[in-house]
């Protein structure tokens, strides 16, 4: 079995010739890209090692690739309104996506939408999960950072 290679995923909201490109960390050398759009600020996550995903600049949805598929086939996941930031936890458990003021948060298993979290009152910039998955941080335009806890 081969040692493990260390990646960079990078994601580019000007790019023409791809949305999402995956770089060796020693070389610097391009390894995948993923085309199909641009991608916005804060919106690049990985869930679970498996999927790619990204949400489409100045668009209400989500696109998702299969990491591992040679074909790249590119699905979407379609959202209420412009996806601001986005973030997946680290145990591939829950999605969550700011779109305007409010986080909705999805079950990944089930895709069931589990919350739609409505407490900035200005757009919502900036999403991260703890490392245990069991509370996530919002941050907004409003200047609030909120922690939110997953089990509620």
């Amino acid at each position: 079995m081969a040692a493990p290679l260390e990646v960079v995923i990078s994601s580019d909201s000007g790019s023409q010739l791809w949305n999402c490109t995956v770089f060796d960390l020693h070389s610097g050398s391009s390894l995948l890209s993923y085309r199909g759009g641009n991608s916005a600020a804060r919106s690049l996550a990985v869930l679970r090692g498996e999927f790619l995903l990204s949400a489409q600049l100045g668009k209400n949805f989500i696109n998702v690739w299969e990491i591992q598929r040679k074909d790249q086939l590119q699905q979407k996941i379609v959202c209420p309104g412009v996806v601001t930031c986005l973030t997946a936890s680290p145990d591939g458990a829950f999605l969550a996506a700011g779109v305007a003021e409010a986080v909705y948060l999805w079950e990944v298993c089930t895709g069931k939408l589990l919350a739609v979290l409505s407490r900035h009152y200005q757009d919502v910039t900036c999403l991260k999960f703890t490392d245990d998955s069991s509370h996530f941080v919002s941050a907004g335009k409003d200047n609030l950072a909120l922690v939110w806890n997953v089990c509620r």
